[in-house]
C-alpha cells in the first residue's frame, strides 16, 4: 500500500475516532441533563399516609401535597381514589392501607372514631416508632360506646394507647374540614392549631405540619391536656 492510501486511511480512522468520541459526549452530556431533571424520591420522613380519603383527610392531604409532601391516599378500596388523588395533584396517589403505612413515616388517622381500634388490630405493630397525627373526634351518636369510653378517660389517651410505640400528635380536631384554606389561600389564612404530643421530639414535625396547613400552632403539652379535644 502506498505512502498516501495509508495516510488517507489514518487522517480518516481520526476523523472517525473525533466522531465517536464527539457522539459519546453528546450522549453523556443529555444523560446528566436528564437525571439531573428527574425528581429525587422524597425522604420517608416526608411520606404522608393519610388513612381516610374523606372531607377532612382530602382537606388536608391536599395542603400537605401542595406544600410538597409525598401525599399516599389510603383506604380499603384505594382503585376508587381516582378522583381524590387528581385534585391533590402534586405528585398525590392511593394505595392501601398498609401500603401507605410502609412507605410513610407520618401517618394520619382521618377515619371515623370507631374504625380506629379495628385499624389498630391490623396495623398498630408496622405504625411503631412512626409519626401518627390523630385527627379524629368521637362522636356518641355516630361512634356508639367506643364514643364513651374514650371520653372518660380523653380522646387522644384512648387513641394513644390503641397506637403504643407511635410518635402521637393530636391535633386538627378542632377545625372542620370546610373551613381549611386551600392551597391557593393558604398563605393568608389566620387560624390557630392547638395540639398536644407523647414525645416532646416530635414537636417540630408537628408544628411544620400546622405551619403547611396554613395554621399557627398551640403547643399544650403532654396528651392529658386534650381532654377537650
Amino acid at each position: 500500500m502506498s505512502y498516501h492510501v495509508q495516510a488517507g486511511l489514518l487522517c480518516c480512522k481520526g476523523a472517525l475516532r473525533y466522531l465517536v468520541l464527539g457522539w459519546l459526549a453528546v450522549v453523556c452530556a443529555g444523560a446528566a441533563a436528564h437525571a439531573a431533571q428527574e425528581p429525587e424520591p422524597r425522604p420517608i420522613s416526608s411520606t404522608i399516609a393519610m388513612i381516610g380519603a374523606g372531607d377532612m383527610g382530602q382537606a388536608l392531604g391536599n395542603l400537605w401535597a401542595a406544600a410538597g409532601y409525598r401525599v399516599i391516599f389510603a383506604t380499603r378500596h384505594p382503585d376508587r381514589l381516582g378522583d381524590v388523588v387528581e385534585r391533590a395533584g402534586h405528585g398525590a396517589r392511593a394505595a392501601t392501607v398498609a401500603e401507605a403505612i410502609d412507605q410513610a413515616g407520618i401517618i394520619v388517622l382521618a377515619v371515623p372514631y370507631a374504625a380506629e381500634p379495628d385499624i389498630a388490630r391490623a396495623h398498630a405493630r408496622a405504625m411503631k416508632n412512626k409519626v401518627l397525627v390523630n385527627v379524629d373526634n368521637a362522636i356518641e351518636r355516630r361512634d356508639g360506646e367506643i364514643a364513651k369510653q374514650a371520653e372518660a378517660v380523653g380522646e387522644a389517651i384512648y387513641s394513644a394507647r390503641l397506637f403504643e410505640g407511635t410518635r402521637f400528635i393530636r391535633a386538627f380536631n378542632l377545625k372542620s374540614a370546610h373551613s381549611f384554606p386551600t392551597p391557593d389561600t393558604v398563605d393568608s389564612a389566620e387560624f390557630e392549631v392547638p395540639y398536644t404530643v407523647n414525645d416532646d421530639s416530635v414537636r417540630p414535625i408537628a408544628e411544620a405540619l400546622i405551619h403547611d396547613a396554613g395554621g399557627t400552632p398551640v403547643y399544650e403539652g403532654g396528651l392529658e391536656n386534650a381532654r377537650e379535644y
